[in-house]
């Protein structure tokens, strides 16, 4: 009975109901917006799902150390605008990928010296950095850069895979694989969720908590960055607004995904289905005809909900452990 039990909780995790969730909104939509379901719509879907997963990742790695980073959306502008610069040159899409990997990692790099090494507060550091990438656009960007050679944006108008598919696609697919496996196997990944449960702790067994923290920051940037490389090259104008508010999409993403907003525990593939989610909300809320003002409040809902599942798991786990190790079944 108890190994029944043991399998059907194995079975029942959070990343089950909100896959379920996500069926019965799709579901929603097959009845009362069937012109959702138009081939245009679907492929714009998949690519501004390709930009959100990514980011989203990036944030679930900083987030499991039980830290944050709310400049992301700056970070990314900035990212669009470097590569702007450079894609004016003809630079072709490999080059501006590979300078917005780099500018991403070190931004964010920047971000986890002020929280490791400095102890600012996440939530303070990167706010500051916030206005820092803001003013600084403002101030060496007058608006925008446009009239971008086609090299600039191969991979939003000529990069198709069978001719339909966004590329964006496939290199959200080969992030999603890697981090999944990293977060899975990689003895780094253990350090991220130790010192989420438990700084302290963590620094006993002997991890470098300021050294692991600054790296996981790095990380992200990478995934900031080529993030950055699909939104930035979606067209032949870049503003130096191009991520202004994409990080709390990307925040929400990972805490719906079930992420703990306290850190130490979450997973990756609840992440993916939460971006989904969250990339589904806005297009889904124009087809119901419903006010696109809509969609930012139903957002803000989701990571209120989220948030209060999320402790209330918690709180129960701390309940469960005191009961299971003093007095209680073997």
């Amino acid at each position: 009975m108890n190994q029944q039990n043991k399998k059907k909780a194995s079975f029942l995790t959070s990343e089950f109901y909100l896959a379920m969730f996500l069926v019965i909104v799709l579901l929603i939509l097959a009845v009362f917006a069937r012109g959702f379901y138009n081939l245009n719509n679907i492929m714009s879907l998949l690519n501004t799902y390709s930009y959100t997963l990514i980011a989203a990742i990036g944030m679930n790695i900083i987030i499991l150390t039980s830290n944050i980073d709310v400049s992301t959306g700056s970070l990314i502008s900035v990212v669009c605008m470097v590569m702007a610069a450079i894609g004016k040159t003809g630079a072709p899409f490999g080059v501006l990928l590979i300078v917005a990997m780099v500018v991403g990692a070190a931004l964010s790099t920047a971000n986890g010296l002020l929280v490791a090494k400095l102890k600012i507060p996440a939530i303070v550091a990167t706010l500051a950095t916030t206005q820092i990438f803001q003013g600084g656009l403002q101030m060496a960007v007058e608006g925008s850069i446009y009239d971008l050679p086609a090299s600039y944006t191969w991979l939003a108008f000529d990069a198709k895979l069978f001719g339909v598919v966004p590329a964006s696609v496939l290199i959200c697919l080969i992030v999603t694989v890697f981090g999944l496996l990293f977060m899975k196997y990689s003895k780094f990944s253990k350090k991220v969720y130790a010192i989420g449960n438990n700084m302290n702790s963590a620094r006993l067994t002997g991890i470098n908590v300021d050294k692991t923290i600054i790296l996981t920051y790095a990380i992200a940037g990478v995934f900031f960055g080529i993030s950055a490389t699909i939104i930035g090259t979606a067209g032949q104008r870049v503003t130096t607004t191009m991520g202004s508010g994409l990080e709390m999409t990307f925040i929400a993403a990972v805490v719906l995904g079930g992420t703990s907003s306290a850190g130490g525990s979450g997973k990756v593939i609840g992440t993916v289905i939460g971006a989904f989610i969250l990339s589904v909300i806005k297009p889904a809320i124009n087809y119901l005809g419903i006010s696109a003002d809509w969609a930012d409040a139903i957002q803000g809902a989701i990571i209120i909900v989220s948030v209060l599942m999320s402790a209330a798991k918690n709180i129960r786990k701390k309940r469960v452990i005191p009961a299971s190790t003093v007095g209680g079944e073997a």
